[in-house]
């Protein structure tokens, strides 16, 4: 046993974890070979999260074990996990806001301690670890205005400055750009060189079978198998991960745009800062129309998204129309009312609040706007049968529509907000990333929802970090580069490599020189 168990950096042996009658790890056997990249596949609600839980103690196993080369561990708490050199990058963001990147990086692993904190120590020890892993931050910038693939990277970055062993990847490219997921996937393969192990939790299949070494695919709570990537392709994966035929591909529908639903004229937008980050927009968005945003993090899409929508103030002068009828400055309740959906890009800061249930998130926003209530008292009977017809549509793992909503995996909570979304018959949808973090099931069913309003006459907007994802569901394109909107052309006009070159500052006249 001790030949057959040194090549294995980390195993677990028959892993069983419940939650009241949900199984979440059924028997979960799995076995991790030193320096490799090992994916980890599976729609959401398969056992992934809870299975990394388990590794790094954040829950007890019912049963089962975890050997680390070859030994038994027996962890006390999560810190015992990171001692023996299990590190995790969480896909939601476990960031202090009002402290700097650095700050967030270094903390409670500093250099010194109390008063006598190596500050320089602290800074050269941090800008080394991101030269050498490719991670271009801010560090004396605070979180506040810092769009999410930055975030995600500050999180990246705390785990490789604590030194793990073992590298825990949650969903690590769900907000990344490409040229972010190139510099990661070329970090992740300097550690690998290292001797490092990765374990990356996806959805995206592309990445899988670009960088990883081995994968393992589940499903319901159960291991279904490991696998080289050399045996098996992308389709299949899918079918084996969903348990059915799998369509990769958008069944993108001819378009027939009718009247312009929302006109956007001359649009200026300032952050917290002063520092204009929309400056000058134009857009027309028709009925039946799908207008697709792509652009790297930080161009401008978070602010321009945030003021059309009513939560950031824009400048004078500037016009947001919706219907003829201007609507900039209105609360987002107003909006709802007029017949406007939202998706945000970040699901937990801005999309729910993880303290309250299901069905109270199901309904939020819309308990004013849609009548679920009359003004002196909820209906909940038909709040109830609304969120259980979005937990239905939308195949939301969930034990009861009480439970927390924090307490459902990222992708389980996404499902649901865009289901709230979805099912209010809105004139005009605005969609932010609505498929981060999501298995390839429920992208399928997204996209065709997306493609399905649209036919009717919706008219969507969709701002997605995803190029595959604009480029495949839009009629017409466009990149948003340091606050201004570039023509990206119709569907299928450009390819992704000249969309890209547009997305870093190129002119389309320019790209085949």
């Amino acid at each position: 046993m001790g030949q057959e168990t040194e090549k294995y950096v980390l195993e677990t042996r028959n892993i069983c974890k419940s939650f009241g009658a949900l199984k979440a790890n059924d028997n979960i056997s799995l076995k991790v070979k030193r320096q490799s990249i090992h994916a980890i596949l599976g729609e959401n609600g398969a056992g992934k999260s809870t299975l990394m839980n388990i590794l790094t103690n954040i829950h007890k196993p019912d049963s089962g074990e975890i050997l680390i080369d070859g030994k038994v561990m027996k962890f006390k708490n999560p810190r015992d996990a990171a001692k023996a050199g299990i590190g995790m990058v969480y896909q939601e963001f476990m960031l202090a806001k009002d402290l700097t990147v650095l700050e967030n990086i270094i903390i409670g692993y500093e250099e010194g301690s109390g008063p006598l904190i190596d500050k320089k120590k602290n800074r050269e020890k941090c800008e080394e670890l991101c030269q050498k892993y490719h991670l271009d931050l801010p560090l004396d910038e605070k979180l506040t205005e810092l769009p999410v693939a930055v975030l995600q990277q500050i999180e990246i970055a705390k785990v490789l400055y604590r030194g793990a062993e073992i590298i825990i990847m949650d969903e690590p490219t769900s907000a990344l750009t490409p040229q972010g997921i190139e510099g990661l996937f070329q970090a992740l393969k300097e550690l690998k060189a290292q001797g490092k192990t990765i374990l990356l939790i996806t959805h995206k299949l592309d990445e899988i079978f670009a960088v990883s070494d081995a994968l393992t695919i589940m499903r319901d709570g159960k291991l279904i198998g490991t696998f080289d990537p050399y045996e098996i392709d992308q389709q299949q994966a899918a079918n084996l991960m969903v348990g059915r035929e799998v369509i990769l591909e958008a069944q993108k529908l001819p378009c027939h745009p009718k009247d312009v639903v929302l006109k956007i004229e001359g649009l200026h937008v300032r952050d917290s800062e002063g520092i204009e980050r929309v400056k000058g927009v134009d857009l027309t968005v028709r009925a039946g129309e799908i207008v697709g945003i792509a652009g790297v993090a930080g161009a401008g899409q978070q602010h321009f998204i945030e003021a059309l929508f009513g939560l950031r103030g824009a400048e004078k002068g500037s016009v947001v129309e919706f219907k003829g009828e201007n609507i900039l400055g209105k609360h987002p309740g107003e909006l709802r009312k007029h017949g406007i959906g939202y998706v945000p890009q970040d699901r937990i800061a801005t999309g729910c609040n993880t303290k309250g249930s299901l069905w109270e998130n199901a309904i939020m926003g819309y308990h004013r706007a849609k009548g679920f209530t009359p003004k002196w008292r909820l209906n909940r009977k038909q709040a109830d049968t609304f969120t259980r017809q979005v937990l239905k549509a939308f195949d939301v793992k969930h034990q009861s529509i009480e439970e927390p909503i924090g307490s459902l995996s990222g992708g389980n909570i996404q499902k649901l907000i865009v289901g709230r979304e979805f099912l209010q018959d809105c004139d005009l949808l605005i969609i932010e990333d609505p498929t981060r973090g999501i298995d390839v099931g429920a992208i399928e069913y997204i996209w065709a929802k997306i493609i399905e309003f649209a036919s009717k006459g919706a008219a969507i907007l969709l701002v997605s970090h995803e190029l595959n994802e604009v480029m495949q569901l839009s009629d017409h394109i466009y990149v948003m580069y340091n606050g201004q909107l570039q023509d990206g052309g119709e569907h299928g006009e450009l390819s992704e490599k000249e969309i890209g070159f547009i997305m870093t500052g190129g002119k389309r006249d320019e790209e085949k020189v």
